[in-house]
Formats: structure tokens, C-alpha cells, sequence
């Protein structure tokens, strides 16, 4: 039976050190049966340059085979040139052989569960961008894809194990604080997404739903948005892999750790109690022992709190910065 694990956006540079060996020792053990699944902004095909190739040849000569639903800072057009073939009974654009694109509204066979895929997803920072290079208006769907969804949907009577998206419905959007998905950016073919989602999660039967996007490692409602942490499928449910990320993001520093720590490892701190190494951004930055000096019995117990949380941001960014678990985060290991 193949193992199947999902994940969040890989931002492919910027996010894809969560599947190296280091922080995916799963991974080693697994074969070309075996499954991961990146809820869009994979990122892999972009721009078509050599950068692209590289790292659609690494991940491709992982032990694992590679599926993804589109997101929004995807090249479309290079994308959507691929070749379609069959996989697990969905079309999907053929990158590799080890590598596939699911298109919008397929429905893919594994283990006997059926997992229902639909990408695209608002960009939220569209100022930032150029059409055509870093932004393409077919991160929305067209009433085509919306049709092909609805269509295999009814051909399993509405009813899927789970769902794979990049974006998620407007009632959830709601939730995150994302209330209004401004159309007037797009020509007329496209399709409010959110919109869309929210209708299948009116009516589809699913076990779980999955989504990426939004930077977050939460459940909202019934979606279980990812980001950093891997979940692996268990029959009807989830559970998250150990990995260095998903132990360091569930710890809790005591203020005597964040001291200790911060101490041994010659960390320094700024003004917003932010943490990190001597080239730590800010206008006041000194190091963390001269801080306790000056400030320790003025912290209050929130900023205390909030050295706890930045050290964990510290030890996320630090880790992601170099591509591999950080002597520090070795070290906490041991110690926890």
C-alpha cells in the first residue's frame, strides 16, 4: 500500500528545504509508489529557467513521486504547456516521471480513497507583481474548470475522502481576516475561487480538506491548513510527522531556557525583543547577556511570553536560512 503525505507551499527555492533528508527522514525509506502531495505553490515550473530545471530534477531523483495542485505564484502558461496525462485516474500535467501537476476539478485514486484536487488561489499581494512574470490572471479558474469539477464530482455522487486546494472557501477566507476577493483585476472569464470552494464545501461529503497559502500550520473550521508541517494520511485521518520544524513550532520556552540559550549561543536582540544572530535587523541591537544586564527586572511576564515566541521564530527562520537543523536546534533536541 503506498504511504501518502501532504504538505504546504514549497515556494520552490525558498520553502522546499522542509523535504530534504534532514527534516524529512521519512522520505529515505519511501519509493516511487509513494506519495507527497504540496497544496500548491510548489513552484517548480516558473520561468523555465535553469533554476527551475535544478530543482525539478532534485526533487524528481527523491525516493517518492511528487503531486501538486497549482497555487497562485505559479508559471501558468509554462505549466499549463505540459503534457496531460492519466494518473491515479486524474489528468494531470506530466513535468517528470516523477513529478505531476493535478489539473483543476481531477479526482485521484489512491489506496482506494479518492482525493479531489482543485488549484489557484487569490494572489494577496498583486501590487507587488507584473503580469505575465510574476503574477497570471489563471491563478483563477474558467467556468471550464469549474464545470470539470462539478462533473466528476457528481460521478462519485458528491463524495470524496479528501480535498486538495491552494485557496480556501470565502467563509474561511472570512475567518483569516480575507474579506473581500477583488474581481476587477481579472478579465471577465474568471471565476471567484472562493466563491467556487465554498459551494463544494456546502455540498461534498469529504473526510478532510487540506490547503496551503496562507502561511499558517492551522485547522480553521474543517480545514486543516499547512504550511512548514508534513501530515501523513492514515486511512480516513492525519497525523503530523515529528519533524525538527513541528517539534520546534510546538515548544514552549521558559524565560530561564530563552536566557540560557540565548546566552550559550551568543544570540542578540533588538528593540521589537526579536531574536536572532549579530546580524539581527533593528535600530538598538545588542547582545542578549548586555540586555539582561540593563532590562531583566523590568520584563514584564507578555514579554517574557514574547522571547519565547521570538526564539521559536529564531530557530524557524534560522533552520530554513541554512536548509538543515541548526547546531542550536541539535542541541535543544538533546536537552528536551
Amino acid at each position: 500500500m503506498a504511504r501518502v503525505f501532504i504538505t504546504g507551499d514549497t515556494h520552490c527555492p525558498s520553502d522546499i528545504h522542509k523535504l530534504n533528508s534532514e527534516f524529512f527522514p521519512q522520505g529515505k525509506t519511501l519509493t516511487k509508489d509513494d506519495i507527497v502531495i504540496i497544496c500548491g505553490d510548489a513552484g517548480f515550473v516558473w520561468d523555465g529557467s535553469k533554476n527551475d530545471k535544478w530543482w525539478i530534477d532534485w526533487i524528481s531523483n527523491k525516493p517518492w513521486t511528487t503531486v501538486y495542485c497549482d497555487g497562485n505564484h505559479e508559471g501558468h502558461d509554462l505549466l499549463n504547456a505540459y503534457p496531460v496525462i492519466n494518473f491515479h485516474g486524474a489528468k494531470a500535467h506530466k513535468i517528470t516521471d516523477s513529478l505531476f501537476h493535478i489539473l483543476r476539478g481531477e479526482i485521484l485514486e489512491i489506496n482506494n480513497k479518492k482525493y479531489f484536487f482543485f488549484g489557484g488561489g487569490f494572489s494577496h499581494d498583486i501590487e507587488y507583481r507584473k503580469e505575465f512574470v510574476s503574477w497570471w490572471q489563471n491563478e483563477l479558474p474558467v467556468q471550464s474548470e469549474i464545470n470539470n469539477a462539478v462533473n466528476n464530482l457528481n460521478k462519485v455522487n458528491n463524495k470524496v475522502d479528501f480535498i486538495i486546494t491552494h485557496d480556501v472557501p470565502t467563509q474561511i477566507n472570512a475567518t483569516l481576516g480575507y474579506n473581500h476577493q477583488d474581481m476587477s483585476k481579472y478579465d471577465n472569464k474568471y471565476v471567484n475561487l472562493a466563491s467556487f470552494l465554498q459551494n463544494i464545501y456546502e455540498t461534498v461529503t469529504f473526510s478532510k480538506w487540506f490547503a496551503g497559502h496562507y502561511h499558517i500550520n492551522q485547522m480553521v473550521d474543517r480545514i486543516q491548513i499547512l504550511y512548514q508541517y508534513i501530515a501523513e494520511v492514515k486511512n480516513d485521518n492525519f497525523e503530523f510527522l515529528d519533524t525538527p520544524i513541528y517539534k520546534i513550532s510546538n515548544l514552549h520556552f521558559t524565560f530561564d531556557e530563552v536566557k540560557n540559550i540565548a546566552k550559550k549561543h551568543f544570540l542578540f536582540i533588538n528593540e521589537f525583543l526579536q531574536l536572532g544572530r549579530a546580524t539581527l535587523n533593528g535600530r538598538a541591537v545588542i547582545n542578549f547577556s548586555d540586555f539582561l544586564k540593563q532590562y531583566e527586572d523590568t520584563l514584564s511576564l507578555e514579554e517574557k511570553n514574547l522571547l519565547s515566541d521570538n526564539l521559536k521564530n529564531f530557530l524557524l527562520a534560522d533552520m530554513k536560512r541554512f536548509g538543515y537543523v541548526t547546531k542550536i536546534v541539535k542541541d535543544i533536541e538533546n536537552k528536551k
